[in-house]
Order: structure tokens, then sequence, then C-alpha cells
């Protein structure tokens, strides 16, 4: 049981529930070992349809009459280096679509290193486990401001970015809590299309996100919710100052996941970002997901 607990805990905010509205800004919670395995490799595929095209300034809601849809592919995989270090990395495959229109390409590549700062090694009822990360978000996806068609080619945050935060976990018989702090800072970057010749200043955003599961036999549900922010975004061009409002917005993920013998686990996932907080400057979406992960024990 505390084998599919630890397996299976973090299966959905790994995947889809951090993910950017409309996969725009921001960064993924990096890929982790949370069990006691030396290495651990999966797959996902996931499936997001915008349903609120826009939320301004203002906080008001805007449907279109047609809406986008985003398909993601990630490989994802982690191993130990010595008892409390580990690396991980993931690389996602971006497509979307809008109307008749379709672009596909590589998304942001992420780099992690991670330790665990506080053990679980001698059971303690109240002591939960606690890992530290820092991640480096590589850009080889195409950001909102290097699109020439508005955005709808964009696969990601588009630039450097370098992130740090912790992840605290806990286990009681059945059911297992999870909360999640995170920081980034986004790097500014040139651009030079046929709108803006200047430079890009994204600055800063956070996660800041709580879980639990229920557990039992080689099953587990479970629910979390996320709220994610990012800075205004300050564009320089041609001796003109163009800003971007600050971004909001928060995504609720449900999942189910199966234990199929001791090293391979299935998991589906759904999430929502139009069911909590108050998003701004934002599109938002709900994700349909399915991953498949081995595992390697130490």
């Amino acid at each position: 049981m505390l084998r599919l607990v630890f397996s299976l805990l973090f299966v959905l905010a790994t995947n889809y529930a951090w993910s950017a509205a409309c996969c725009g800004g921001g960064l993924s919670v990096p890929t982790m070992i949370i069990s006691d395995d030396r290495a651990q490799f999966s797959t996902s595929y996931g499936v997001t349809h915008v349903t609120v095209d826009n939320v301004d300034d203002q906080g008001i809601w805007r449907r279109w009459d047609q809406h986008q849809s985003v398909q993601t592919l990630k490989i994802e995989g982690a191993h130990i280096l010595a008892d409390r270090w580990q690396v991980g990395a993931s690389i996602p495959v971006i497509t979307r679509q809008y109307g008749d229109q379709t672009f596909s390409g590589l998304g942001d590549i992420a780099t992690s290193l991670s330790y665990e700062y506080l053990s679980d090694w001698n059971y303690n009822p109240y002591r939960p486990k606690g890992i530290g990360f820092i991640q480096l978000n590589l850009p080889t996806g195409k950001s909102r401001a290097d699109s020439e068609v508005g955005g709808l080619d964009s696969r990601g945050n588009g630039f450097w970015a370098l992130g740090a935060g912790t992840m605290l976990s806990k286990s009681w018989a059945i059911w297992d809590v999870f909360v999640l702090l995170e920081w980034h800072r986004s790097f500014e970057k040139s651009v030079n299309t046929s709108l803006v010749q200047g430079t890009v200043y994204p600055g800063y955003g956070s996660n800041l996100g709580f879980g639990f599961g229920y557990n039992w036999a080689m099953y587990r549900a479970g629910f979390s919710l996320t709220q994610t922010q990012e800075d205004t975004m300050e564009i320089k061009s041609n001796n003109i100052n163009i800003k971007q409002g600050f971004e909001r917005w928060s995504t609720m993920g449900v999942s189910f996941s199966y234990l199929q013998g001791e090293s391979w686990s299935w998991t589906v996932t759904y999430s929502d970002q139009t069911l909590f907080g108050d998003p701004l400057n934002t599109s938002l979406g709900k994700s349909l997901g399915l991953q498949l992960q081995h595992r390697w024990a130490r």
C-alpha cells in the first residue's frame, strides 16, 4: 500500500495540474521520484480544449464561436544520484489546432535537481517527507512573443527560466496529502517579428498547490488545486514600452490510478481551469490525459 501511495502521489500534479493556462507561460512541476525507487520513466498524452477564450484584466470571461484544442505528448524521467539527490527531465511535444490551422513542435524542455531534505525513513505520524528542487527551463518552445499569428503557434514559455520550490507529502494508512510551493524567474530575450523588434521582459511567477488521495487495494483516487500567477510582461520595442497584464488562474485536477504489478502504473487525469479562483488575462481550458509509468527498484 505504501509503495502505491508514494508511486502515484504526484502523478496528477506533475502531468497537467500545473500546466499553464492554454499552454502559455509558466513552469511545470519537475519530474521527481517520490517513492523509494532508483529510477522512473513515464510517457503521457493529454488533450486540452479551450472553453474560455479570453479573461481580460477586469476579470470578464469571453467565449468565441470557435475554440482552440491543444494536444501534448510528454516523455519524463528521473534517476537517483545518491541517497537523497536525484535528477529529472521532461520533454513535451505540443500540437495546437484552431479551425483549419494546425501548429506542432517541441515544447519547453525542463531539467531539475532535487534533494530530500526531510526524510521519512523512520516513520513519524506527523513529520512529512520534504523534497526541495531547482529547475531549469530551456526555451525550446515558441513563446507568444515570437508568434506571427497571435500566439496560435506558441508551445510554452519560450524563455530561459529558473525555478525553485519544495513539495511536502505525508500518508496515513489509506489517505495521503501533499503541498507544493514553487517560485520561478523567466529571463528577458530579444524578439524580431513583423510586429515586435525589441526585448521582452517576462519577470517572476509562482505556483501554490495542495492535494489529497484515497488509496485502496491497487488503486488511488486523487484531487488537487493549484493557484498559478505570472508577473506583468513588458515589451520594449522601437522606444515604445508595451505591457501585458498580470496573469492568474487556478487549476482543479482529479485522477484515478492503477498499480499494475510492482513496476507499472496507469493514471487517467482530468483538470479544469474554470471552476475555482479569480482568473485574469488568460484563457481557460479543460484537459483529459493518460499516463503510463515504469519504475526500477533500488
